[in-house]
């Protein structure tokens, strides 16, 4: 038996925030993580926490107030607002941040990147990007750091920020960016060269390797490999939790707590089957060992999982590519495609559907509104060689692999093409010329693209006079298979303000906390605004390890070990 202050299972973003935090208070903490990898689902994402009033964004001049947070979120949720557990969020959430930025190498940077409703309240920059990293600064932990999906990257390895795209599309057409990519591309080829591999880390990537240094330069104690298998409660309090440690069941015991952060249940079949819509269609982009051990651990201790939210995950559309040897890739469609102008999503009869510059959240519950399991994005040969579409990159890079491999459909005219994907030719010929004749209006009567803050946003800077809306051009054309998906599970267990676990009738539940995504989401599956998962996990995180600080246990007679950090 082994015994500590407090142990989290679980090393993605909330459980390193919350590690890192408890161990600056003094405290000593374990995180059990069950996979080789820490950094959890969020390394793979855009690595973005969404947090009104913070000072990152004042000091780069953008303004924002209390009572409009408020507001946006009462706009946004109804009546799903949590008063208790959104108070929290905002009264902490700015706290947080200076305390990682004071205390850990957790660094961010504000882009003017709008909330994703134009509701009442809504503002510019509460999104946050996390500085790049160099992985160098992890040394030999950086194979601890679950890497990025490769279908992310450039050349196996190289990690983008959303503003190296533009510079990269524009490389041979802008002295400004061939700079940019000519820089970018000597940093990965020195890299390369003596590493094997990128050594930069961008958004999910850098958020975690940063986390992941920090927690080490703090003391805190890493297993990796190392899965929780139960709780140990007494008396309906939770004291510690059964781990499995090189083949060996272990007794761990918490003095102040155990934090459930084990990542959401994404790769679960049995629960997706369960809950999320149109399951056997639906694809996730969340780590195969993502199965909902946190949820699980937490029901079995009296938790209640909630269902009553309006979405389960943070939705996304996924493009499939089904390789020769039976494996697959999935791309998710975030934005930088089906934001682009010169493109538009169309559903099984050649229709447009949604306002494809929307936010991945309400693209998909278009989806789940109208009962779509597949809609096809569509563009004509000047798109795809300037933006791409999903796997298939732009210019100069070569198509005919995909096409090939029937990841995108190429036909010479849009009758064509509209045959080849089961598609109405008269429909989908009507729908292009009604889109293309709005947009010489500049206007888009049907969905509202290229008027909203977010696709104008997400659209092409360069392009004008509207960001978002370009005409389909010229042929040949092309169509790519788009799918319901998420980037994760938001579904989770009930906690109080201080993120502790509640029982069905609303009761804390000594000893157990939960954040991230074993935590039943604030935004109850509605999503305000990028990073409206990630900045919660982190707030949450920091909570806990603040409340259990507080939480002052008498130790137990039990020898302790020393504890060591992963090898």
């Amino acid at each position: 038996m082994i015994e500590t202050d407090v142990i989290v299972i679980g090393g993605g973003v909330a459980g390193l925030t919350a590690a890192i935090t408890a161990r600056k208070l003094g405290l000593e903490v374990l995180v059990v993580e069950k996979t080789p990898w820490f950094g959890g689902t969020a390394a793979f994402s855009g690595g973005a926490p969404w947090i009104p009033c913070n000072h990152v964004m004042r000091e780069a001049g953008f303004s924002d107030t209390r009572e409009a947070a408020e507001t946006y979120l009462h706009a946004v949720l109804g009546d799903l607002y949590d008063p208790v557990r959104i108070t929290a969020f905002l009264d902490a959430g700015p706290e947080m941040l200076k305390f990682m930025e004071q205390n850990s190498e957790v660094h961010f940077k504000s882009v003017p990147m709008p909330d994703y409703e134009m509701k009442p309240g809504a503002a510019v920059s509460r999104t946050l990007l996390t500085k790049e990293y160099d992985g160098l600064r992890l040394g030999d932990q950086l194979k601890n750091l679950r890497p990025q999906m490769s279908q992310l990257m450039l050349f196996g390895s190289l990690q983008l920020e959303g503003s190296d795209i533009h510079p990269l599309r524009k490389a041979l057409t802008s002295w400004p960016a061939f700079k940019h990519t000519a820089k970018l591309m000597t940093r990965f080829v020195a890299s390369r060269i003596a590493h094997g591999r990128g050594m930069r880390l961008a958004n999910g990537n850098a958020l975690a390797g940063r986390l992941l240094r920090s927690a080490i330069d703090a003391g805190v104690t890493l297993w990796n490999n190392t899965p929780a298998r139960e709780l140990v409660t007494e008396a309906g309090a939770v004291r510690g939790v059964v781990i499995e440690k090189d083949g060996r069941r272990v007794q761990a015991t918490a003095r102040r707590g155990v934090l459930l952060a084990s990542g959401g249940f994404g790769a679960n079949a049995e629960m997706r089957a369960k809950y999320i819509p149109f399951a056997a269609h639906h694809w996730s982009l969340q780590p195969d060992e993502n199965v909902g051990d946190g949820i699980n651990l937490g029901v079995g201790a009296g938790g209640v999982l909630n269902v009553d939210n309006a979405g389960e995950c943070i939705w996304t559309p996924v493009s499939v590519l089904r390789k020769s040897d039976g494996s697959v890739l999935k791309y998710p469609h975030i934005f930088i495609d089906r934001a682009m102008p010169g493109s538009i999503a169309v559903d099984s009869e050649g229709k447009r559907f949604a306002n494809e510059g929307g936010s991945y959240q309400n693209f998909v519950k278009a989806m789940h509104d109208k009962g779509l399991t597949t809609v096809h994005l569509i563009a004509g040969r000047e798109f795809l060689r300037s933006y791409g579409m999903g796997l298939a990159r732009p210019a100069p890079f070569d198509e005919k692999p995909y096409v090939e491999a029937g990841y995108l459909v190429e036909a010479q005219t849009l009758e064509a093409l509209a045959t080849r994907i089961g598609a109405d030719p008269a429909v989908l010929k009507a729908t292009v010329q009604r889109f293309n004749d709005n947009v010489a209006k500049n206007v888009d009567p049907d969905f509202g693209r290229g008027a909203d803050a977010h696709s104008l946003f997400r659209g092409d800077q360069s392009h004008k006079p509207n960001t978002s809306l370009g005409a389909i051009g010229a042929g040949p054309y092309y169509a790519l298979a788009m799918h319901p998906g998420d980037l994760s599970t938001v579904m989770g267990l009930d906690t109080d303000g201080e993120a502790r676990v509640l029982d069905r009738a609303g009761r804390v539940i000594p000893g157990l906390y939960a954040a991230g995504l074993d935590m039943n989401s604030i935004m109850r599956g509605l999503y305000p605004g990028g990073g409206s998962s990630i900045g919660p996990a982190m707030t949450f995180g920091y909570i806990a390890a603040q409340h259990m600080s507080r939480n002052e246990r008498p130790p137990t007679t039990t020898a302790r070990p020393q504890l060591q950090a992963v090898a």
